[in-house]
């Protein structure tokens, strides 16, 4: 292990990541300063991306922007991993950028208006879009204008939202939005849905806010039954540039009033959490785990066939009692609902406890993102890379979940359109598909969804909202930043 930590230490730099889907960032190219750039990205890569073996085979080519010559090592191979490759996909996990030019995070102190949404096309031509809102962060210029999880954003300052200019709803001046609500209607003798105008509002311009991954958190009752609901979206521990754990103690203090309340079942909500630190995670899982899985095997990771020889692999084990503060929940079972922006770290949570209890995932299928990526960084050049570096395991060297994992009780909020209740609500339509499998009548749920129609707009399908973490930050044993994303 002591090798290991000495080949993280010659990774300078490493900070929060994101992996968004695409390789590069923009920013000004020189040809002559990029052909010696990627002779240093051509090293790079050669010796820590995790499909070495693909990259050695390419001949580089150094006179052209180091956009392209990054792309151009990249595997797309279907045996790996690095993005998606099939059908209307076609993106890859490792991305680069030029410092500088990086993208905000949602969670930390982010500028931000404090609008979580998901876009859907409105013409034909696919040209326009409506962007659903799928959650509003307390006390964001989106809060006082009084958006609501559910508003169908239409139109920004009279102007509707171009496909391509989304980022129009994340950030920027003063705004007024022109804000509608879907409603059930008959149209020549059928129910169908279409949205009506509800209201025009005055948003103030984007402000930096501290926004904590602990979204919201409930104590729901079904009998016997004492359900704790969380919506937790992002594993991370502090903001950028802090150092005092906010984060990861405000995870406790949930736990904590948890334990107090004598919970014993868990709906842990991660549709919108695209990942983070794997520290964070293994923290979370900790809390989450029988009390007998304590100190045993969380997570094991993997680096290429070069690196693996001469570092083999590193362990994560679960956190033991006194490192959490008392806040183990010793459950049985975990219900963990998912949709298409569930990615990596999350996923870790369903993979490696699967191992120690039972996880029923509901929702829909999950990114499938086992790997986790470097941020490798070049003051000379001015470039960061973030290659696909790892492949993480659990207990049993189970990784097998490249597909995303499958839900056990679908349940999509794209056939839910007039319905969509804040979260925490018991009949929010994805949570009260959990809390019927906890009742003993998951039936319930079904027949509640049996009566909804699908909405009149089609998804745009678009990636994860912009500098969204998409990835597995690891921490190497005894405190060294690890290069994993």
């Amino acid at each position: 292990m002591n090798g290991l930590k000495g080949w993280f230490a010659v990774l300078a730099g490493l900070a929060l990541i994101s992996c968004a889907k695409g390789p590069s960032e923009g920013g000004a190219s020189d040809p002559a300063t990029d052909a010696a750039a990627n002779r240093w990205i051509y090293s790079q890569m050669i010796r820590q991306y995790l499909y070495n073996d693909y990259t050695k085979t390419i001949t580089p080519d150094y006179n052209q922007s180091c956009e392209n010559f990054f792309t151009g090592l990249l595997s797309s191979r279907p045996t790996d991993n690095d993005g998606k490759h099939t059908g209307t996909d076609n993106y890859f996990y490792s991305s680069m950028e030029r410092s500088g030019t990086s993208k905000t995070a949602v969670s930390g102190k982010v500028a931000t208006y404090g609008i979580e949404y998901k876009c859907y096309y409105t013409d034909y031509s696919r040209t326009y879009v409506a962007a659903r809102v799928q959650f509003v962060v307390k006390g964001s210029p989106a809060d006082r204008a009084g958006i609501r999880r559910g508003d169908w954003i239409c139109l920004v300052d009279g102007k509707p939202i171009g496909s391509n200019n989304t980022s129009v709803l994340r950030r920027g001046g003063a705004v007024t939005l022109w804000v509608e609500r879907m409603e059930k209607t008959m149209q020549g003798g059928f129910e169908i849905y279409q949205t009506v105008y509800e209201k025009s509002v005055s948003m103030d311009a984007a402000e930096t806010l501290d926004v904590s991954p602990v979204l919201t958190d409930t104590l729901i009752v079904r009998g016997s039954r004492r359900i704790g609901y969380l919506v937790y979206n992002e594993f991370l521990s502090e903001p950028a540039g802090a150092s005092d754990g906010r984060y990861d103690e405000q995870l406790k203090a949930v736990f904590t009033d948890f334990k107090r309340q004598h919970i014993n079942e868990l709906v842990l909500d991660l549709r919108y959490n695209g990942g983070g630190y794997v520290n964070t995670c293994r923290l979370l899982c900790s809390m989450i785990a029988p009390q007998s899985a304590l100190g045993q095997v969380f997570c094991i990771e993997r680096f290429n066939d070069d690196l693996h020889a001469l570092y083999g692999e590193t362990v994560l084990r679960f956190l033991p009692e006194g490192e959490v503060g008392g806040c183990n929940l010793n459950l049985a079972r975990l219900y963990v609902l998912t949709g298409p922006w569930t990615a990596s770290s999350s996923e870790l949570v369903i993979n490696n406890l699967r191992p120690y209890m039972p996880v029923k995932v509901v929702g829909t299928t999950t990114e499938g993102k086992n790997v986790g990526s470097s941020e490798i960084r070049s003051n000379v050049y001015g470039i960061v890379l973030r290659p696909i570096t790892g492949r993480a395991f659990n207990r049993d060297y189970e990784s097998d979940y490249a597909d995303g994992f499958d839900p056990d009780y679908p349940a999509d909020d794209d056939d839910n359109q007039d319905q969509m209740l804040e979260l925490g609500d018991p009949d929010e339509f994805v949570l009260q598909y959990a809390l019927a499998d906890i009742a003993g009548s998951p039936a319930a749920a079904t027949s509640k969804a049996d009566d909804l129609l699908r909405g009149p707009y089609t998804p745009a399908g678009e990636p994860q909202p912009e500098g969204r973490i998409r990835g597995m930050i690891f921490t190497a044993p005894g405190g060294t930043d690890g290069p994993f994303d």
